[in-house]
């Protein structure tokens, strides 16, 4: 019976809300537009039906607000109520006890209290006379009986076939399926690389067969014997049956070449296609509507707006959008900090809006969409809008801007300022907003999820907040390219295109260098600069410029790198687990030989509003030689290449090792190593040895050496720091910010 009644209740949600967002739809018309003639008889109807589906899954309360409210519309339509502001705002006040008493119902809370919206509408409907009251039924739910079978038909019911085949699963199970589904993409793509590789061996039999069959006419002459009568006669029988032989095999090798090469062809069509379709039924498995998060985010908007004395109304639009569920989760508390800003610091008081000419009653829109491969979500409000003085007065006395650069500095890059820590222009801080702490949050959150969030003022009047996010994590198309020596990765829904210029044809005459891309001019930066490599820049010397075409937050910026390499689906290790900055990286993924390269968050490449780019062209500075110098001593190479990446892209030069003894080596060479980060299982000589060499050294002892090990226990941690080791990090408990402030306090 609690799962019958868990079905009808489910199916009453999503039918209830259909029911609202017509009437709400009528009631914004009316608002819009004073000469708008609504259809009554509509908004009686769906009343009446409301009142009905209620009754059927026994909500009393709703079904009491939905009879009064028919009632009300009863008597609009006999013109003995008249559809003023007041009435609007009676009925739009009973849509929202409506909504809480069903959210309540269903997911919990706390109770609704009705009595006072429940009396006005009596008053309005009574005055027209109104239907049949209520009247409540025996207590047949009491003692076990289902609801009547002649309930309104839900908008969306479940079939009970499809409930009999659902099954609960543990969410860490469905997690990893996720990710052996993603794992298929990489495979997918290596068995294309494959496919290259047999190609390329066909061609090169191919050119043997060739020579071949150059060679043999020769090979068989040299092997005959011309007699003093004139007949040939072979030297010996033994050299042409090895040729025979020889040549039976290698076509037998041809043939089957080329049947592993048709048999791969078959095996990658079928791996394509089914694991294609594994991977999007998966990918739809951990897709959920926006509503599993954002379900109750009407009801805080209005328990927040009477808590302060104001009237808001809540239009929540597109709760049906899909994305990913770890996505939406992730973006909970962003939305809900947003929304408690726009009614707290957006929202004036009834008084105040009156006598700005505006409605008592406010309106906080909520809408999910989904735009490309991207989910948008916006939070407006029709408030007083931001306030651009006391912005530019707040940047000043923080000293983010100069009184000069504030007075002139453009709209955007004022409102980009909102988002900096304990920015806020709020006179006073209270339970909900103000203390310029939340939008610094919020945009920390997003950028971790690979998006963007912008602050922008509403045509008309209020603000607007726009958060733009990948619908999915799971798995991610990557442009891979070359910075120096490193190859980095860019999620390729941020890349607008990809190509190759001469740098002479870049506007290099103006503040920063720009190329001109569908009538824009969009400004040109290293991605080496961006990331703080050190060297030399592009000398503008007319070679082509290999142009990555970023696009984030509605902004572009082109970025140079050394070389485009290729582009492929990819899983990414998420930041978190491999302990490099989230602000920066997304995470990792494995190249062919094994070796990881770091995603890069385009969110943070972006330029900020008023942002100055590095320049194109920089001269090798001398500086650059003395940065500090760490050698990298570690036998792993996905260990070796991720921790060379973090040190370089934070100013560092780096030498790598594979072990003990070739570390030894190595700083016998070399006269300027500042510090070596080792681990300590490794061939030849482990890290224990190699400290104790360097500090048994009396040229290279007070060399600063940190350990990063698997090692975890503290009788080989007590062993590390006896034999002189500066720091010990596990690696297990691996964290960039922990290494790197191990460095600078060494150096």
């Amino acid at each position: 019976m609690n799962d019958i009644r868990a079905r009808l209740l489910a199916a009453f949600d999503l039918e209830h809300k259909e029911h609202l967002a017509a009437i709400r739809e009528s009631l914004r018309a009316v608002e819009k537009d004073p000469a708008h003639h609504p259809d009554l008889v509509e908004i009686h109807r769906r009343a009446h039906s409301l009142k009905g589906a209620a009754r059927a899954v026994d909500l009393p309360e709703v079904e009491r607000l939905s009879h009064w409210l028919e009632a009300a519309f009863i008597a609009i339509q006999r013109g003995t109520v008249p559809f003023d502001a007041a009435a609007r705002d009676v009925v739009r006040r009973a849509l929202d006890a409506i909504e809480d008493v069903v959210a309540w119902a269903t997911r919990g809370g706390g109770e609704v209290d009705i009595a006072e919206v429940l009396a006005e509408l009596t008053r309005m409907g009574g005055e027209g006379g109104g239907p049949e009251p209520v009247q409540r039924r025996p207590a047949a739910a009491e003692a076990g009986t289902a609801p009547p079978a002649a309930a309104p038909r839900p908008a969306r019911s479940v079939d009970a076939r499809e409930s009999a085949a659902l099954v609960r699963i543990r969410s860490a199970g469905l997690e990893r399926l996720f990710t052996a589904a993603a794992g298929l993409l990489p495979e997918i793509e290596n068995q294309s690389a494959l496919v290259a590789e047999l190609r390329e061996l066909r061609s090169e039999w191919r050119a043997l067969e060739r020579s071949w069959h150059a060679m043999r006419p020769r090979l068989l002459r040299g092997s005959q014997d011309v007699s003093g009568s004139g007949t040939i006669s072979f030297a010996g029988d033994e050299t042409a049956l090895r040729l025979s032989s020889f040549e039976r095999r290698f076509r037998a090798l041809g043939a089957s070449l080329d049947a592993a090469h048709r048999a791969h062809d078959r095996h990658l069509w079928s791996l394509r296609r089914w694991g294609s379709g594994f991977q999007d039924e998966v990918r739809q498995l951990r897709m959920l509507p926006a509503e599993s998060q954002f379900s109750n985010l009407g009801r805080m908007i209005r328990d927040i707006s009477r808590a302060q004395g104001k009237e808001v109304e809540a239009d929540i639009r597109g709760l049906e959008t899909q994305a990913d569920r770890v996505v939406l989760q992730r973006l909970k508390d962003p939305v809900l900090h947003i929304a408690r800003n726009a009614v707290s610091h957006g929202v004036e008081t009834p008084q105040e809006r009156v006598v700005a000419g505006k409605r008592a009653a406010a309106t906080v829109r909520f809408e999910a969409s989904v735009v490309g491969r991207r989910l948008v979500l916006r939070v407006e409000d029709d408030g007083r809008g931001p306030n651009r003085e006391a912005i530019a007065r707040h940047a000043v006395e923080r000293g983010l801007l100069g009184a000069d650069e504030a007075e002139s500095a453009p709209e955007e890059r004022l409102l980009d300022l909102i988002f900096e820590p304990g920015f806020s222009t709020a006179p006073t801080a209270n339970e909900y907003a103000g203390r310029g702490m939340g939008l610094a949050i919020v945009r920390r959150e997003v950028t971790r999820l690979q998006g963007s969030v912008t602050l922008a003022a509403r045509e008309g009047g209020g603000t607007v907040v726009t958060v733009e996010v990948p619908l999915s994590l799971l798995s991610q198309r990557l442009v891979f390219v070359a910075v120096q020596d490193d190859i980095l990765a860019i999620p390729s829904n941020d890349v607008a295109r990809v190509l190759r210029v001469p740098a002479d044809t870049l506007f290099t005459d103006l503040a920063a260098p720009t190329i001109r891309l569908e009538e824009e001019d969009v400004p040109v930066t290293p991605l080496a600069a961006l990331l703080g490599y050190d060297g030399a820049m592009p000398q503008g010397n007319g070679a082509p410029l290999a142009l990555v075409i970023l696009r984030s937050a509605g902004r572009r910026v082109a970025l140079v790198v050394d070389a485009l390499m290729a582009t492929r689906d990819s899983v990414v290790t998420p930041a978190e687990e491999v302990g490099i900055d989230a602000a920066r990286f997304l995470g990792t993924v494995l190249m062919d030989d094994g070796s990881p390269a770091l995603v890069l968050n385009p969110a943070a490449l972006s330029p900020r509003p008023g942002m100055a780019l590095p320049p194109l062209v920089r001269p090798v500075d001398e500086s650059a030689r003395r940065r500090p110098h760490i050698l990298v001593v570690d036998d792993s190479i996905t260990t070796r290449t991720l921790e060379k990446s973090i040190l370089e892209a934070h100013g560092y030069r780096v030498t790598l090792c594979v072990d003990g003894r070739e570390a030894v080596e190595t700083l016998g060479e070399l006269e300027d190593v500042n510090l070596i980060i080792s681990d300590v299982e490794m061939p030849r000589m482990d890290g224990f040895a190699l400290l104790q060499a360097v500090k048994g050294n009396p040229m290279t002892s007070d060399l600063p050496v940190i350990l990063v090990t698997s090692r975890a226990s503290d009788e080989d941690r007590e062993r590390g720091l006896d034999l002189g080791a500066d720091a010990y990090i596990v690696k297990t408990r691996f964290d960039q910010n922990e290494l790197l402030a191990g460095i600078r306090r060494l150096l």
